[in-house]
């Protein structure tokens, strides 16, 4: 079961997002002086992203960001990620990459649907999150890609 979810209408111009041309967009979780804060891990899930035949990059660049671990008993436990997803392909790779992981994980996940940019916020166990974001799939059957 889901500790938290939540999925929210924004505004297209809100906030980073889905950039086309590119499947998954990693968002940074924070801004310290203006620098974009990405977690340490954010590289790891790029490459691996990427040899899957994935377009994945941050949402800036990484020479002008900073890339931090937390420390400590959750930090050290529970995966965090914030992502744009542009297209099915992006949609099914992060759900790929996240049914290894086990344990409590976060997922903001920024997508169109139906015309409109979506926020998903969900947060619990791997399972539950990866089911909950294929109950929330805004590139199946009948969506367009």
């Amino acid at each position: 079961m889901l500790s938290e979810e939540s999925v929210v209408t924004v505004p297209a111009d809100a906030s980073p997002g889905p950039v086309a041309g590119t499947d998954v967009v990693f968002l940074p979780q924070a801004f310290d002086h203006g620098t974009p804060v990405y977690p340490a891990h954010t590289t790891q899930l790029v490459d691996q992203l990427t040899a899957q035949g994935v377009t994945a990059r941050t949402w800036h660049p990484a020479a002008d960001s900073e890339f931090l671990s937390a420390r400590g008993p959750v930090g050290d436990t529970l995966l965090q990620i914030a992502v744009g997803i542009a297209s099915s392909a992006g949609w099914y790779a992060i759900q790929s990459m996240l049914r290894s992981r086990s344990g409590p994980l976060r997922v903001i996940a920024v997508f169109e649907q139906d015309g409109q940019r979506r926020r998903a916020d969900l947060a619990g166990d791997a399972d539950d999150v990866v089911r909950a974001l294929k109950t929330l799939d805004p590139f199946g059957p009948g969506r367009p890609d």
